[in-house]
């Protein structure tokens, strides 16, 4: 039986203190153990205090990053052992393609995925967000390809498209290209300071 779940789509780095009061209850308060999966090893470090104050500001003491080597190989072994000790789950932002393949392609997202059926909340930031859905969109900006590729995300919820950054950076046509590419008819327009709750 699935437990209650709870996602988070953030549609920019705005949205960290906007969401942590709910992600931090839900990842267990002051006792939460919290997995960052992110990108790079420099990208946490310039942007770890950003993401993991508004935690601390509500008691947490206990995160991790997983992020992959200097060859952008990740250590599924120890990506594994953190997430199955994680309360809850953050997936930053960056470069949408890359966040794909490494947390939304076996064996680590069968993890996220039954952590989360587990009731693990999970938190995603931009391309975070992005693969948390059924269906991803990685633009021809992001692959260097002609046009838009639809891949299979993590399937944390499905039934609509989102858009990130929506009108910081006028994503519009993107989310309707991609509703069309996929024939889904929901699509949500999440802006930089804002958060969408799935339960």
């Amino acid at each position: 039986m699935t437990e209650q779940t709870h996602l988070y789509l953030l549609g920019g780095s705005a949205a960290y203190s906007v969401y942590a009061d709910d992600f931090v209850t839900a990842s267990g308060g002051s006792e939460a153990r919290i997995v960052a999966l992110v990108q790079t090893r420099e990208g946490w470090e310039r942007h770890k205090a950003e993401i993991v104050d508004p935690w601390k500001q509500r008691g947490v003491t206990q995160y991790e990053p997983v992020v992959p080597d200097e060859e952008g190989a990740l250590d599924k072994e120890v990506a594994i052992a953190a997430l199955n000790n994680a309360t809850g789950i953050f997936i930053g932002g960056g470069h949408t393609p890359t966040y794909h393949q490494l947390f939304a392609t076996e064996p680590i997202r069968a993890i996220i995925r039954a952590q989360y059926r587990k009731g693990i909340p999970v938190a995603g930031m931009s391309a975070g967000a992005l693969i948390s859905l059924e269906k991803c969109q990685l633009t021809p900006d992001e692959t260097g390809k002609d046009c838009m590729e639809i891949v299979e995300g993590l399937h944390l919820a499905k039934g609509f498209i989102i858009g990130v950054h929506f009108t910081e950076q006028g994503t519009l046509p993107e989310v309707l290209d991609t509703m069309r590419e996929t024939r889904t008819r929901v699509g949500i327009g999440i802006d930089e300071p804002a958060c969408v709750i799935c339960e």
